[in-house]
């Protein structure tokens, strides 16, 4: 009997390269992730194009300086890596370097007469990519990838059946310390979201046994929050001394990837996040209708753990003020009773049917 022998490493091979690629053109990607009608848990995976594993846009900069002073200033706030994790992070960035280098040409290159190491012409920066290493591997991938990168790996905990997060570099946390949940299984990092453990702990565990090299997904997920912090650890207030305004509140995106590495096993889960003020879709009427929807549509235990009593009073009368009695064509004012083909059409999503379940993984 003879068997296949195991990848080593992630094949970018048939991925096309964009040699003409503009990073100051490239505006960061539209997602609208919610749907008007009844609120449904599920984990909303979807497949992922090889070739948009990593992207790149024009804040690339700006939140590559934000990363280095985080580095700098706030390093165990932003980056922990346990010592299970190692060979882990060191894979993570030889698949981030392959895939840019062949993505990217003309924003990233092995330099010439400097053998292991990558350039970055977007901040002109070269950072060593093999060993020995000038810089921990995680550090130098998230100086590289714009998304926050994060290693599952299954049985290195009390549980050798579920995955345990060992090693994070998390520039933009939702109300949650990296110290804190680093080594933590899947359960614990959901354990405060309503529903779950009912609705979604049993798929999502038998997701990530299941979870194939050759199979990488894709999901969204958003949230609202009162200020502009990206690097948001503390627990979103309960309540505020007077109502935000809604220029203050913000949507936060979130474009989620998981895949296996093929030589640890672990799973590399990346997370890139958007923060939008809710302002900006004062002219997406169909956006701001389904949006309203959608949140009207939490279950009060969800709609308690989303902080919706903070900013609901302001965001309604918002809402009311844009839209007045407008409603997406075919859609009642509840958003609900239109032919499923229909609804599916006159959804507000970008790029695929999309839930969300409140906590990212």
């Amino acid at each position: 009997m003879t068997f296949r022998a195991r990848r080593r490493s992630l094949d970018f091979s048939n991925i096309e390269p964009l040699p003409f690629f503009d990073v100051s053109k490239t505006k960061p990607r539209r997602y609208r992730p919610w749907k008007a009608g009844k609120y449904n848990m599920t984990m909303g995976i979807r497949k992922m194009p090889e070739e948009d594993w990593l992207v790149i846009d024009n804040k690339y900069e700006e939140e590559q300086s934000f990363r280095r002073y985080l580095l700098e200033n706030q390093r165990d706030g932003v980056m922990q890596v346990r010592p299970c994790a190692e060979e882990a992070c060191e894979e993570a960035l030889d698949c981030i370097v392959n895939f840019l280098i062949k993505r990217y040409p003309s924003q990233f290159q092995y330099p010439k007469g400097k053998s292991g190491y990558i350039y970055n012409g977007i901040t002109n920066r070269t950072f060593k990519v093999t060993k020995t290493y000038e810089q921990h591997p995680l550090e130098v991938a998230a100086q590289l990838a714009m998304e926050d990168i994060n290693l599952l790996m299954k049985g290195s905990g009390q549980d050798a059946r579920n995955y345990y997060l060992q090693a994070s570099f998390s520039m933009a946390p939702a109300g949650w310390y990296i110290s804190e949940r680093i080594g933590w299984p899947l359960w614990k990092i959901h354990s405060p979201v309503p529903i779950w453990d009912v609705k979604l702990r049993t798929a999502m565990e038998k997701f990530f046994l299941g979870l194939k090299v050759s199979s990488p997904v894709q999901r969204n997920n958003y949230f609202i929050q009162t200020n502009d912090t990206m690097f948001q650890q503390e627990p979103f207030a309960d309540s505020l001394p007077t109502p935000p305004r809604i220029e203050e509140i913000r949507i936060i995106c979130e474009r989620q990837t998981l895949r296996r590495l093929p030589r640890t096993r672990a799973v590399i889960f990346l997370v890139r996040t958007y923060l939008i003020p809710m302002t900006d879709l004062r002219d997406e009427k169909d956006s701001i209708y389904c949006l309203r929807s959608a949140i009207e549509a939490w279950p009060e235990e969800i709609a308690k753990y989303k902080g919706r009593h903070v900013w609901a009073a302001v965001f309604r009368f918002w809402c009311k003020e844009v839209l007045g009695d407008y409603a997406p064509e075919g859609m009642g004012n509840n958003g609900v009773g239109v032919p499923a083909e229909e609804f599916e059409r006159k959804q507000c999503v970008d790029g695929g049917r999309v839930r969300t379940a409140g906590a990212r993984m």
